[in-house]
């Protein structure tokens, strides 16, 4: 009697695609972003001068959920299965209703100095979960250009004059620290959903999903909301970071987590005071000091031993 025939050996699973060394395509994406980003703090300063922030929040979100819905539309994503749209939806949640909550209360009752100190931990956070979760290998350069860089947001606040202390603001701190575990988790935990489904589906999905609890929470506040009172610059404002702080910057954002890792994208998150400075000189005549060109300088020195 004839044996039946051996199955053949598996094959071997391709191997990770090795990390490219320099500056690539989606970093200058990122870069793009940075300045979306720092931008738009100057934006939301101005704008919330006539709008109270969760209204503004609900403005820019609503915008913003249904544009990145259109792009999903057009873009032909289909819906995904049910087990990724649990996953998507406790996602959404984490990093845009908890995280936007969080990030805006703890703002409005911290210094700035503290809140820019604070969000620094975010790539610091970001690289070392990343690292004991297995997704990303931390190297001696990737620690040396983390240091270098929260040591230029140090500076960065040092040289701006913004007042530093611990009391009075605990809330605020505490508020702030949680948006940053908040907005780590949220990085980490979508890179396995954009490596299987896209930065656009996972774009869309998330921040779909994670509006609709925003949106009931704000509810009161545009119920108070003296919309008579908003000018066309502010409507222009909510426009801007509705469509580049989030839908635009988003989609890069989480395109450097499929390309590049949630470590190296999460260290872009520090240029954005950068910009802020850099885009405050002509804007709104805010001449930078020695520290803080010195802290900018930092932390671009940074880039080259992380991205090398």
């Amino acid at each position: 009697m004839e044996s039946a025939p051996r199955a053949a050996p598996a094959a071997p699973a391709p191997p990770a695609p090795a990390r490219r060394a320099g500056l690539t395509g989606t970093d200058a994406l990122l870069a793009l972003m940075t300045l979306i980003w720092g931008v738009n703090y100057i934006v939301i300063k101005a704008a919330f001068k006539v709008f109270s922030p969760l209204s503004f929040n609900a403005v820019r979100f609503s915008l913003a959920a249904a544009a990145v819905g259109a792009i999903a539309w057009a873009a032909g994503v289909r819906r995904p299965s049910r087990r990724d749209l649990v996953r998507l939806g406790l996602l959404g949640v984490l990093g845009n209703t908890c995280y936007q909550l969080s990030y805006i209360e703890g703002m409005a009752r911290t210094r700035a100095g503290n809140a820019a100190l604070i969000m620094a931990a975010v790539p610091v956070l970001t690289a070392v979960s990343s690292h004991l979760l297995g997704q990303d290998r931390l190297r001696w350069r990737d620690v040396g250009g983390l240091a270098l860089s929260t040591a230029g947001i140090a500076l960065l606040v040092i040289g701006s004059g913004a007042d530093v202390a611990l009391r009075g603001t605990m809330a605020g701190d505490l508020l702030m620290l949680a948006s940053v575990v908040l907005w780590t988790a949220y990085t980490i935990a979508s890179k396995p959903l954009v490596d299987s489904l896209g930065p656009t589906a996972t774009t869309a999905w998330t921040m779909g999903l994670g509006a609709i609890p925003l949106l009931a929470i704000c509810a009161p506040s545009v119920l108070r909301q003296r919309w008579d009172a908003v000018t066309p610059a502010a409507w222009v404002g909510a426009a801007f970071s509705s469509l580049g702080s989030l839908v635009l910057a988003y989609l890069i954002w989480y395109r450097g987590v499929q390309r590049l890792g949630a470590t190296r994208t999460a260290f872009y998150n520090n240029f954005s005071p950068v910009v802020t400075l850099l885009a405050a000189w002509p804007l709104l005549h805010e001449v930078p000091t020695g520290w803080q060109l010195a802290g900018a300088a930092g932390i671009f020195g940074s880039l080259a031993l992380v991205r090398s």
